[in-house]
């Protein structure tokens, strides 16, 4: 007979897991397969700062439909940018600068800059619009309703800008497959290889030799507890397998536990 002692831990690690399975899903996609951790795959989670890649891939498609340049240029005053949130861009700018979208483009994706995220909502469309664009392309279960500004004002609407792991996988593989037949499409995916985010996250758990362009998010923290911990991203192998993988955990202490959880995805 099993002691008590034995049996309370197997009911703590039962409800351990089963709390785990709640916060966290990730999916990835390994040539036919389709694996999911903890079943997670076809739930709600909150996007944050991962939205920036579904707006970059509809920014490709306004773009290249509108016959605009990478390189065309428009001004930007300070005065008309949110102050107190995270974006780079704020130190570049004394009264009013100019930016080319593929600088916009690269500030949003590298470096998760707010501003420039609410900037190309408002040169090339709404959330809305993004929203409709991916749901052209088959995309049902990714949703954007609100812009940067509008969820630092308040922070509840993250919830409203969602997706479940596998769209966003089954996206990451899309663009993968798309990337070249867009030269912008390909300049995303250049920006997404060289992100300078998430160094603890799906980087961290990469074989020597392996590449990712990837997009990380970050929640609203309260406490110690970070609530919404993100990554997703396309893994390429150094025999030249391509992983696109999405993490996202809603509850965590440690950013780390998204390395963890890709090292599980990405084991052979």
């Amino acid at each position: 007979m099993k002691s008590i002692k034995t049996l309370l831990f197997f009911l703590a690690l039962t409800l351990g897991l089963q709390a785990q399975a709640q916060r966290c899903g990730a999916h990835i996609i390994k040539g036919d397969l389709d694996i999911s951790y903890e079943g997670t795959a076809d739930k709600r989670f909150d996007m944050n700062s991962v939205m920036k890649f579904p707006q970059a891939i509809y920014v490709a498609h306004y773009l290249d439909s509108c016959n605009i340049s990478l390189d065309q240029r428009v001004t930007v005053k300070k005065q008309d940018l949110e102050q107190d949130t995270w974006s780079p861009m704020l130190k570049m700018i004394d009264v009013e600068q100019e930016f080319s979208y593929g600088e916009l483009l690269a500030l949003s994706l590298q470096q998760s800059d707010n501003n420039a995220c609410d900037l190309l909502f408002k040169l090339c469309g709404s959330p809305r619009d993004v929203q409709n664009y991916l749901r052209s392309l088959g995309f049902r279960n990714i949703c954007l309703k609100w812009t940067e500004k509008q969820m630092h004002s308040k922070p509840r609407r993250s919830r409203d800008n969602w997706c479940t792991p596998r769209d966003m996988a089954e996206l990451l593989n899309w663009f993968y497959c798309e990337r070249q037949s867009s030269p912008v499409l390909m300049y995303i995916w250049d920006l997404m290889l060289n992100c300078e985010t998430g160094n603890n996250r799906i980087k961290a758990a990469l074989p020597p030799g392996a590449k990712l362009a990837h997009k990380t998010g970050t929640g609203f923290s309260k406490g110690k507890t970070l609530k919404g911990i993100n990554d997703v991203g396309i893994v390429v192998m150094p025999n030249g397998d391509i992983y696109p993988i999405a993490i996202f955990i809603k509850h965590t202490k440690r950013e780390e536990e998204v390395a963890e959880i890709a090292k599980l995805l990405l084991s052979p």
